[in-house]
């Protein structure tokens, strides 16, 4: 049995975000009453991986998470991750002097997770120890959850 490395699940990946707008559709589903708890389960598989690797647990930003929020939105509505260009004016107004964004897509934030921690920046920024902080804003969108996770302390 062959196994996939890093390159070649990275064109996958491309390959499958050429392709996802034509899967998706134009606009991403309603997301009544959802935000919050797939905010509460991504904040839990974040901290768990944290809490595994001796890192201190992060607390939300309610108000970034807004914002974070409308981007996974953007991104679903558009059917292509991009990252926030202006992150440091969205972190303006708190104590933070060290900062950086995920953003992913995939059926599960299991799975959402998993490509983070497979990917050596994003693994990054999820065990960073100068982060204190993290906002999160996820959209269900078809049969992907659309995720955007700004770090920051």
């Amino acid at each position: 049995m062959r196994t996939m490395t890093f390159r070649n699940r990275t064109r996958i990946a491309l390959v499958l975000l050429l392709f996802l707008p034509l899967l998706l559709g134009p606009r991403a589903e309603a997301n009544a009453g959802g935000s919050a708890r797939y905010r509460s389960r991504m904040l839990q598989l974040v901290n768990d991986v944290r809490d595994r690797n001796d890192r201190r647990l992060l607390r939300v930003d309610r108000k970034l998470s807004r914002y974070a929020i409308r981007h996974s939105q953007e991104m679903a509505d558009a059917g292509y991750l991009f990252h926030t260009p202006d992150l440091a004016s969205k972190l303006d107004g708190r104590n933070w002097s060290i900062g950086g964004e995920n953003v992913g897509f995939a059926s599960s934030l299991r799975a959402v997770m998993g490509g983070f921690m497979d990917s050596p920046p994003h693994r990054r920024n999820v065990l960073r120890r100068g982060y204190d902080h993290t906002a999160i804003g996820v959209v269900k969108a078809g049969g992907s959850l659309w995720v955007t996770t700004i770090f920051y302390g």
